[in-house]
């Protein structure tokens, strides 16, 4: 099938359906390089493509937000895991394989993704618990997904 983007920035990388099944597929996610799936890539289909289709209308429809004057990243994330950050969380597109949470900041003088792994079955385990920064640009992402949420079968029966 093949990766959508950049290993970089942001991909997905789609692999075959897990031993024939119309409903589970190998689906991994890079993030600034990182494999964002590194515990266990199998997706249940109809969740991800849901959960596709929600990250792209939340992204298309979010305004920016005050970052309260550019705090460190690993402060902001921190404050996002504490509060009711919906709004900002994306890639949460299968919680079984996904190792890591992310958040979504689009200011008035920047475009990113915080992620941190949470997973303590990831490797390395020095990864576990720090919180990464890729500057992306809120288009770039949403054309990202539109293309793997395109790419995928809908015959899940």
């Amino acid at each position: 099938m093949g990766l959508i983007g950049e290993r970089a920035k942001l991909a997905v990388d789609i692999g075959d359906h897990w031993e024939r099944s119309k409903q589970n597929q190998h689906m991994k996610i890079w993030l600034g390089g990182k494999d964002i799936t590194s515990v266990d890539d199998v997706v249940y289909l109809p969740t991800f493509y849901n959960n596709l289709k929600n990250d792209i209308e939340k992204l298309k429809a979010y305004a920016h937000t005050s970052t309260n004057n550019s705090p460190r990243d690993e402060a902001l994330f921190n404050h996002l895991e504490m509060t009711d950050a919906a709004q900002h969380r994306i890639l949460s597109l299968d919680l079984t394989t996904m190792s890591a949470r992310c958040y979504y900041i689009y200011s008035q003088n920047s475009s990113y993704i915080l992620f941190s792994y949470w997973d303590e079955r990831h490797e390395p385990k020095s990864d576990v618990g720090k919180v990464f920064r890729v500057d992306i640009k809120k288009e770039e992402i949403v054309d990202i997904l539109q293309e793997t949420l395109n790419s995928i079968s809908t015959k899940w029966y």
